[in-house]
């Protein structure tokens, strides 16, 4: 009923408050009553003075005071003020690399554990919509578009290596995959960050940076690895993966691709930016077009009843004056 009056509040809750207001008017007049018997009572009328006339009044003015009081601390407001706005909404895709050679510790964890950390990081930091892709010798879109970063994290914690089933490392893949999740939203502007140890067996790299520098979209890179190399576990846990000639495989890292994809996209480049804030500058910087809105804010009036309340406290106070 108030919200159709153009008149809301705060805290409702608070404007119980309000309901205090006839116990205590009948609490202050009895209270006045028996003030004024026991004047009568004890004390002759040339003593007792002049009375004042208005003196009946008080209770009623400490009982508005005090309504008054309730509905302020309840915070009314009536009508709206328009506010602009500016923000910078921007679209994200992670390309996260899944293939087996991420399962390699020589990180201090496996590469996907500190892949999907880093990626967490990223998402939390990030102002717009963010998407996921997954890769090895294809590439799988985990999560479209969206802003519940909650379910992005939940989703990244997931991961597993080789969980496509695609052994094998087809960088350029996972970036065609990332660029048409980019332009499934053709209206805002978007950017590709890549995570991985930089091993690529594809042969679409060429194609998918060309496609990419093309429509403007940017590429940055994570590298994650060591350069010295590590050994793969097996996911089942008896031992460390070995070729078909019953050899252990050896993984590592290689920077300098991911370099090159950063480099003739525009983007950034990163090598195991395990620092604090080693991610400042991509997290900071959001890559879309400056949005300005209308923001509806109720305006505040809680003085109007907290003037009334101060009102009726100070003629509570003067038509004290001269009583008996």
């Amino acid at each position: 009923m108030a919200e159709g009056l153009g008149l809301t509040f705060r805290s409702i809750p608070l404007l119980t408050l309000a309901a205090l207001a006839p116990a205590a008017l009948v609490f202050l007049i009895a209270r006045e009553n028996h003030r004024v018997r026991l004047a009568r009572k004890f004390m002759s009328e040339r003593l007792r003075g002049v009375a004042n006339p208005a003196r009946i009044l008080r209770p009623y003015l400490l009982a508005l005071a005090l309504l008054a009081a309730a509905v302020a601390l309840a915070g009314p407001r009536a009508g709206f003020t328009i506010l602009p706005l500016e923000e910078r909404e921007t679209n994200r895709v992670l390309a996260i690399d899944v293939s087996q050679s991420m399962a390699a510790e020589d990180v201090g964890a496996s590469r996907l554990e500190v892949a999907k950390a880093i990626a967490k990081r990223i998402v939390e930091a990030h102002p717009g919509r963010t998407g996921v892709v997954m890769f090895e010798a294809g590439a799988e879109v985990v999560s479209p578009l969206t802003t519940d970063d909650d379910a992005v994290s939940a989703l990244l914690d997931s991961m597993q290596p080789g969980e496509l089933s695609q052994p094998g490392s087809d960088l350029g893949a996972g970036l065609l995959a990332a660029q048409r999740l980019v332009e499934s939203d053709p209206g805002q502007k978007g950017d590709i960050i890549v995570i991985s140890d930089g091993e690529d067996q594809g042969t679409r790299l060429d194609e998918a940076i060309a496609r990419l520098k093309a429509r403007g979209i940017s590429v940055s890179t994570i590298a994650i690895g060591s350069p010295s190399g590590a050994t793969i576990p097996r996911a089942e846990g008896n031992g460390d993966l070995r070729d078909d000639n019953g050899d252990v495989v050896w993984t590592y890292l290689h920077p300098e691709t991911l370099e090159r994809v950063a480099r003739e996209t525009g983007g950034r480049a990163f090598v195991n930016p395990f620092a604090e804030h080693a991610l400042d500058s991509m997290t900071a910087a959001a890559g879309g077009a400056l949005r300005q809105k209308n923001v509806r804010v109720p305006v505040e009036r809680y003085q109007w009843p907290l003037v009334l309340a101060c009102l009726a406290l100070l003629l509570g106070s003067f038509v004290n004056r001269g009583a008996e």
